[in-house]
């Protein structure tokens, strides 16, 4: 395979405990699987190995968090080098440096190196939602620092983006992504949103067509019961083309699994060629932003 082409897969993880050590465990065999199905990219869902606890009490669990640098961000630079693919982590960051918290994302690439933008080897959740329904809801700011950047990292001829679940909803975050170079966007998510399978695929489905952009979006798919909270993660892990064309999917009815496709770099190229509404942006009636 060359780097023109790519192998995808998003991990579609079982609901997490609170045994950390397990969850690992069956997260480092799904990645060990999907590398030895062929894939070279691998991207697991939103806090990947923890159980989503924003509908817990402020500051509880904070135990379960890891620096972006040390003994959890090794392992995982290990398994990368084992599988000979890059991988992209979700994990619940403790920033020393700063004191903050943050819903944050690692990257390693297929020799075990940390991806890094701008110098920083994480990408940090930008937009932390609140809500109520079901009660008792979740609040992410009572849990999390939001991240300040956008990041894009280089994976071979790839230009990789992340946007983390919630960070989806704002089309400013996709046009940004493409000015800064991106093809493929990783999207890890856990729970619904409050959304059917349809939107949630759709919304997706959307963005990559009007951008030009390919997608890699993995999910939890079963519940989390934590303290008084349910997260109902209902998996829907999949591959889009940037043409918005679905070319793989896990229903949830189907438990955790492997998702996974093919991409090519110059298929994207042909599909912005085709689609070209970057360049046909009026950027004379509403400015010139960055994007």
């Amino acid at each position: 395979m060359t780097d023109d082409v790519l192998r995808v897969a998003a991990i579609q993880s079982p609901p997490c405990t609170t045994d950390l050590a397990h969850n690992a465990a069956i997260a480092f065999d799904a990645v060990r699987r999907a590398a030895n199905e062929g894939a070279r990219l691998i991207a697991l869902p939103e806090l990947a190995t923890v159980p989503y606890f924003a509908g817990s009490p402020a500051g509880r669990y904070r135990e379960w968090a890891n620096p972006a640098q040390g003994a959890f961000a090794d392992k995982w630079a290990a398994l990368a080098k084992e599988c000979d693919a890059a991988l992209i982590v979700p994990f619940y960051e403790h920033d020393p440096a700063s004191g903050c918290y943050h819903n944050a994302v690692l990257g390693f690439d297929a020799k075990g190196l940390s991806l890094r933008a701008n110098a920083s080897p994480v990408a940090r959740k930008l937009h932390l939602p609140v809500g109520d329904d079901p009660p008792p809801g979740y609040d992410e700011p009572a849990h999390f620092t939001p991240g300040s950047g956008l990041h894009v990292v280089n994976v071979g001829v790839w230009r990789v983006g992340v946007l983390v679940c919630y960070d989806r909803r704002f089309p400013e975050c996709w046009r940004a992504l493409r000015a800064q170079g991106a093809d493929l966007v990783i999207v890890p998510v856990a729970g619904s949103g409050g959304d059917d399978m349809d939107f949630f695929v759709g919304e997706m489905r959307t963005h990559a067509r009007e951008n030009g952009l390919a997608v890699l979006c993995a999910n939890k798919a079963g519940d989390e019961f934590l303290d008084d909270a349910r997260i109902d993660n209902f998996g829907e892990s999949c591959v889009i083309a940037a043409d918005g064309a679905v070319l793989a999917r896990r229903s949830g009815m189907l438990g955790a699994g492997i998702v996974s496709a093919t991409l090519v770099h110059a298929d994207i190229a042909r599909t912005r060629r085709r689609l070209n509404y970057y360049a046909h942006r009026r950027t004379d009636l509403y400015g010139t932003p960055s994007f």
